[in-house]
């Protein structure tokens, strides 16, 4: 039974204060940075090829594998979160993915390119989970849906920006200055330590937990246990997501580049200008889905994009790729935000890292296996003919909203496990 003393609080302020945008925009600039490291063997995928004289399934298998060790950082540092605090945790992954990201640049072969990629991806995919937790918890509840969409332009910027350096430091310095850049964002934990304070909702759970005498404990399995159905819509939503997102980021460059013969400069270009856009999209995203709710608003953005997908495979001309795939990229990246952070809305404070965590864990083992099964289409035949099952794991993301998913925008977080901020409808 509940204690009286973690009855439901107040909610947060339905108003955005100049902290609270404080918070968003070292959040933003986390998750760029995270993003610039992801990034980066996306756009010299082939020149890697060429100068190791690999297959491009060698990538492929170095994307996946690399995704999977990152799985430990999924699901270790959300548990931390719960435990320790969404700041303090938040500051180890951004430092961890910054100094790991600059001994990359020393890698030698595909061997070592898989060992760095993959030991760095432990704290870069740490980052994200508790990106969520710590804007989901501190975003004002009426706009908590576009906090979580404009939280991800940090996506779109930080591929921007490697994009942007790769055009001009590649030529110069080869692709080892792109990782070399990435030490960078150390900067950022400074920010952190002395910028932000803890979750207001982890702070709140942790005041009340002890004036029970209640001791924080390690449970695991606790979300599979209190909220089954909610771990299971969670767990698909990241699967879809990040199945499709994977395959699409890691082999767009190389479909644009050597199998569309549109080369390093242009594909780069395009990408720039591609995500320039999709910082909108995020931001535009969240707002409709405050508005009008995710159930209608999300189908609305991933049924076109998925068929989108399959017609760019068809595409021969420089500019119907380049306009199909910035509608495409546009409405991906815009359902992206608001959809991952869904997933923080099903769970209350006690253990929404926990939960977040393993939904995320069990959904990126699957989805990470996007960029080498594309990767051995792309070698038996081409990137082209593995677009329709990216298009394919996408679209189910529509029926999975529509009729399985409860809507939660604008609803009331819950801090303790027991309590139910919605009915399923």
């Amino acid at each position: 039974m509940t204690p009286a003393a973690l009855r439901p609080s107040s909610p947060i302020a339905d108003r955005w204060t100049a902290y609270t945008i404080t918070v968003l925009a070292v959040c933003i600039l986390g998750f760029a940075f995270d993003i610039y490291e992801g990034t980066i063997i996306q756009l010299v995928t082939p020149l890697l090829i060429k100068e190791w004289g690999i297959k491009p399934a060698t990538i492929g298998y170095i994307t996946t594998v690399s995704r999977w060790v990152g799985i430990i950082g999924i699901f270790v540092f959300p548990v931390l979160a719960d435990l320790y605090g969404r700041r303090p945790i938040l500051m180890i992954t951004i430092l961890g993915y910054a100094v790991l990201t600059g001994l990359t640049g020393f890698a030698q072969g595909p061997l070592q390119l898989l060992f760095f990629t993959s030991i760095t991806r432990i704290t870069l995919s740490g980052e994200t989970p508790v990106s969520f937790l710590m804007i989901g918890e501190t975003a004002p509840t009426k706009w908590r849906a576009t906090a979580l969409g404009v939280l991800n332009c940090g996506y779109p910027f930080g591929y921007m920006v490697c994009s942007l350096c790769a055009l001009v430091v590649v030529p110069l310095w080869g692709w080892r200055s792109l990782y070399w850049l990435g030490i960078l964002p150390a900067l950022i934990v400074l920010w952190v330590r002395f910028g932000i304070k803890e979750s207001p909702r982890f702070e709140r759970v942790t005041v009340a937990m002890v004036s029970e005498q209640l001791k924080k404990r390690l449970d695991i399995w606790s979300p599979v246990r209190e909220y089954p159905r909610e771990m299971v819509i969670a767990t698909l939503v990241f699967f879809f997501y990040i199945f499709t997102w994977a395959g699409w980021s890691a082999w767009m460059p190389q479909f644009l580049a050597n199998e569309k013969h549109l080369g390093f400069h242009t594909t780069a270009s395009y990408l720039s200008i591609w995500m320039f856009f999709a910082i909108f999209a995020y931001a535009l995203c969240g707002w409709l889905c405050d508005l009008f709710g995710r159930r209608y608003v999300i189908p609305a953005f991933v049924l076109p994009s998925s068929v989108l997908l399959m017609v760019m495979g068809h595409l021969e001309t420089a500019s119907g790729l380049f306009w199909v795939g910035l509608i495409a990229n546009f409405l991906i990246t815009g359902s992206f935000g608001t959809g991952l952070g869904y997933n923080t809305e099903l769970f209350p404070t006690q253990i929404r890292g926990t939960a977040v965590g393993a939904a995320f864990t069990f959904g990126t083992i699957g989805g990470a296996l996007a960029p080498a099964i594309l990767g051995r289409i792309a070698t038996s035949y081409s990137i082209a003919a593995g677009l329709p099952l990216l298009a394919l794991s996408f679209v189910l993301l529509v029926p999975l909203f529509l009729f399985v998913a409860p809507e939660t925008t604008r609803k009331e977080l819950t801090d303790f496990v027991g309590q139910k901020p919605f009915e399923f409808q």
